[in-house]
């Protein structure tokens, strides 16, 4: 697959700057560049690019000493996705229903579905326009996916769920298993059904392993646009909001309300029951034991604002010299007693 600089920058509302006719052959990262390959560099990488062996770069400013055509876009690693699928186009998998999967009684089917081998798809389920699933996915009882939905090998979709459109659902992700309620009586531990659903909305996707546990009564919900990484978990009624992101193996406790634009770095652990507000990150490792507000950065454990833990984390570093001084200090001031009282 072929393309022009001029074409590439046209595909992605760009202006070239040097020889528009290059031809391009491939895609790679900057510092692994070739002269028939287009990259791309942000921020302070930009320095690096006069030093380059790629063909083209795609960046957000003219980079002086630049050896090779540049196009020039507003958000470079949008433009260089963009490109990504022009030269990787998704694989197609062909309509139809495999003859080894397992459809249930009343099961509603759009138009250009692809069913995999070995699904199951239960009774009373319905199937949006151009979905696919791979093989060994399963799809539950009164499960409803929408349009240009794609599930990977072995995910599974329990019953009720609700699946908006453009939703990617990876491997093994388990939407709607069972919620994590027990009442415990004289030790005893009884569970509690759990026989509400999951949402998730329009544009949303689920890594690899992830688990959105059904809710108790009404629904788990992920809003419109939300991105959920590999290995994460959300409990019971948890309710996450709009164009979030939740990092590899963020775990969320039942019944939290989260806002929209929130961001959950890999291995925050969060509480139950409590509500964060909008336009909130969370660094590495955060443990949220309360309410959080809207408009923050957070680290540490327990939460604190992110220049109050960078603070304590510094005078962390410095405990070991500090309690020599301390020592020392306490010796001194002995002395000194000492002294004071033999006068």
């Amino acid at each position: 697959m072929k393309y022009t600089v001029e074409e590439l920058a046209k595909a992605v509302h760009g202006s070239v700057i040097g020889d528009g006719a290059k031809v391009i052959e491939e895609t790679r990262s900057l510092d692994q560049g070739a002269p028939q390959a287009i990259s791309f560099a942000i921020g302070e990488y930009c320095e690096f690019v006069p030093q380059a062996k790629s063909g083209a770069v795609i960046v957000e400013a003219p980079v002086e000493g630049a050896p090779m055509p540049l196009i020039v876009v507003e958000n470079a690693k949008v433009a260089f996705a963009q490109i990504l699928e022009m030269f990787h186009p998704p694989v197609v998998f062909p309509k139809g229903i495999h003859e080894t999967a397992i459809i249930g009684k009343n099961v509603t089917i759009g138009e250009n579905v692809s069913i995999g081998p070995y699904c199951v798809v239960y009774d009373n389920a319905i199937i949006g326009d151009n979905v696919v699933l791979h093989p060994y996915v399963y799809i539950g009882h009164n499960t409803r996916i929408g349009d240009d939905t794609v599930i990977y090998a072995g995910a599974i979709v329990h019953e009720n769920c609700v699946i908006g459109k453009r939703v990617v659902l990876r491997a093994k992700a388990v939407i709607g298993g069972e919620g994590f309620g027990f009442a415990t009586e004289n030790g005893v531990h009884t569970h509690i059904p759990q026989v509400g659903n999951v949402i998730l909305e329009d544009d949303v996707e689920v890594g690899s392993c992830s688990c959105i546990d059904n809710a108790t009564m009404g629904s788990t919900l992920v809003r419109r646009g939300t991105k959920i990484d590999n290995l994460v978990h959300l409990g019971h009624n948890v309710e996450i909001g709009e164009d979030c992101f939740l990092i590899a193996q963020v775990g969320i406790a039942g019944s939290t309300k989260c806002g929209n634009h929130v961001i959950f770095a890999g291995q925050t652990g969060c509480t139950g029951h409590i509500t964060i507000g909008d336009n909130v990150t969370f660094a590495g490792k955060t443990g949220i034991i309360g309410n959080v507000p809207s408009d923050g950065l957070y680290a540490g454990y327990p939460m604190r604002p992110h220049k109050e833990w960078l603070k304590i984390e510094a005078y962390q570093s410095r405990l070991p010299d500090m309690a020599k001084t301390v020592k020392k200090l306490e010796k001194e001031v002995a002395r000194l007693k000492e002294q004071l009282e033999g006068k």
